[in-house]
């Protein structure tokens, strides 16, 4: 008798912590990241932090591009992902503070979860070196003599590059023409082939290329200057109240469970905060930034009250489609 009660006893030990094995497996395959634009730009900050994270998690992370629609090709495609946190979205705060605003999409900010944050920069400006201008107050100026005749390359219709372009347009008084691209990559292409004027986006895609003499930096859009370009005035300095400090983060589909969330958290916030992630960073002209899924969440909440509020005014009514 005591044998039997013995051995249902272990096996009632072995059926209670099965659960426990279980939430503990996570992760047990490659976990895949979308990022919802073209290459050249946003994914290279995730290429470089995959193998950090994949340290942390032990298993390998796949990055994909899945770009197209202003970002929504890809953000909706982790929407639609089991919520098991396998697929994950990796973007800039506007791909669901800005372009669920602007036209018919399958998704929203609340289909998401925040793991964190990764990186957090100020936007520079950027122009051709043949533009005829050379500093952002030549480039008002000859915008204002010529409207419309600047070709403002963005990576993508509402993106982050996209709309600070329209803000900068509004604070100075002036008229670009829009021309967008799926990537940073194309935009690149399109200033160095004369199709595009200038445009704006995060250091990592245009320094290099900057301090080989290809691209002018014109200014920065920070509250300070930036170390990867100290030459280059803050468009503050200039006379223009224009700031975009773009973070970009990880997100999970709504529905992930709380355990597997938290072990993403803990890995980004180890591999975020290591002193090789900092240094791989900035050598890649990315600053690293660790926000909790709090703070990330707050963060895009904010952003969408400036962005829904900028939308409102007359002179860009006529970019939403809904």
């Amino acid at each position: 008798m005591k044998t039997i009660l013995s051995a249902c006893f272990a096996a009632s030990l072995c059926a209670s912590s099965v659960p426990s094995v279980m939430a503990q497996a996570f992760p047990d395959r490659p976990i895949k990241v979308i990022v919802p634009y073209g290459p050249g730009g946003t994914d290279v900050q995730m290429r470089l932090a995959a193998p950090f994270m994949s340290k942390e998690l032990g298993q390998p992370i796949v990055v994909e591009n899945k770009a197209g629609g202003g970002a929504t090709i890809g953000t909706t495609l982790v929407r639609n992902s089991p919520a098991d946190g396998y697929t994950l979205l990796f973007t800039g705060t506007s791909a669901l503070s800005v372009v669920p605003h602007m036209k018919q999409t399958q998704y929203t900010m609340d289909d998401f979860v925040p793991i964190g944050t990764l990186t957090g920069t100020a936007l520079i400006v950027v122009s051709r070196t043949d533009a005829p201008f050379k500093t952002l107050a030549e480039m008002i100026a000859y915008a204002r003599a010529n409207p419309g005749k600047i070709n403002m390359g963005s990576s993508g219709v509402g993106t982050t590059t996209h709309m600070i372009g329209e803000a900068l347009q509004i604070t100075a008084g002036v008229t670009f023409t829009h021309v967008p691209h799926t990537g940073m990559g194309q935009v690149i292409a399109a200033m160095m082939n004369g199709s595009a004027d200038m445009m704006i986006g995060v250091p990592s895609a245009f320094v290099a290329n900057i301090r080989a003499g290809k691209l002018l930096g014109l200014a920065t859009l920070g509250n300070m200057r930036s170390e990867f370009l100290p030459g280059a005035p803050t468009a503050k300095e200039v006379g223009f109240e224009v700031v975009e400090e773009t973070k970009f983060g990880l997100l999970a589909p709504k529905g992930i469970p709380a355990d597997t969330q938290n072990r993403l958290v803990a890995a980004l916030k180890t591999a975020v905060q290591s002193p090789e992630f900092i240094d791989k960073m900035r050598s890649n002209f990315v600053t690293a930034l660790y926000m909790t899924p709090q703070q990330f969440a707050q963060a895009l909440k904010d952003e969408e009250k400036y962005w829904v509020g900028l939308l409102n005014r007359p002179e860009l009514r006529g970019l939403k489609e809904k």
